[in-house]
Parts: C-alpha cells; structure tokens; sequence
C-alpha cells in the first residue's frame, strides 16, 4: 500500500512539472536569440498594450553556439496559452501570431498585445515566443526565445 501511494505521489508530481520554455518546441529549435527587454517572467500586460522586444544573436546561457554564421529569415512574434510538452509534442490552448515579417537583421521591435484576447482556462499562463529559422544553415534549425509566464489583463 505504501509503495502505491508513493508511485501515485511521484507520477502526480511529474505530470505537473513546470514547462520549461527553454526546452526546445519542435524538432531543430534552438534557444539561441537572446532577449534582454521583453516580458519579465511573472508579470502582467493588458489587451492593447505594447511590448518593446530587444534581441541580438549573441551567445547565452541557453546557446553557447548560436549559429551567428548563417543569416536568418524573417522573425515573427506568438503568443501560447498553458504549453505543455507531450513527449515529442508542444500542445497550447491558445495559439496567436501577434507580428511577422520583421527584418532577418532586426534587434528591436515593438508588438502589440491582440485586443479581445479568446477566453482562456488559465490567463495567468501566457508566453511570448520570438522565433526565426536559419533558411541557409543544414536542417534549416529555428531559433527562438520564450518570454513567460505572465498574465493578460482585459482592456
């Protein structure tokens, strides 16, 4: 009986294991653009609000080698509700492209939380994902940087 109570604490305790945004997203993503003005972590922003994104390629903690090589395509801007990693999988309740066709050679930006935001089981779980792929490089990688947790207010 004790071993079934502490299987069922373990197996509890994995299955709401934080998600690491740091991890990658998909097959050949790499946590390699470094943004030093965002979203800080536990914060809140509001429908309509705009958000000043700066960012460079140089390395991080999260990416010794960031690929500064080869030239990388447009960059484009989401916004993901509750992620939650299943195996191999990235699944959201909410999936939103907030910009795109920002300029491969940018490092700054300035994007607009969407107004009328769908409802959300959770609107304290929300992450901003500033993502590029590398077109030139082998297995075209994408390079990503995820800001979050934070919470969307209603206007």
């Amino acid at each position: 009986m004790k071993i079934s109570a502490v299987l069922l604490t373990s197996a509890l305790a994995a299955s709401t294991t934080a998600f690491d945004k740091w991890q990658p997203w998909g097959k050949r993503d790499y946590s390699c653009v470094n943004v030093y003005q965002g979203i800080p972590e536990h914060s809140a922003v509001t429908e309509g609000q705009t958000v000043h994104l700066r960012f460079n390629r140089k390395p991080t903690v999260h990416c010794s080698d960031p690929l500064t090589k080869y030239p990388t395509g447009k960059y484009s801007v989401w916004l993901y509700n509750n992620p939650v990693r299943d195996r191999d999988n990235l699944k959201y309740d909410q999936q939103i492209k907030i910009a795109d066709n920002i300029s491969g050679t940018a490092n700054a930006v300035d994007v607009k939380i969407p107004a009328n935001i769908p409802k959300v089981n959770n609107k304290d779980v929300w992450y901003l994902r500033l993502d590029t792929v590398l077109e030139t490089a082998p297995q075209m990688p994408s390079l990503y940087n995820a800001a979050g947790p934070f919470t969307i207010h209603d206007a």
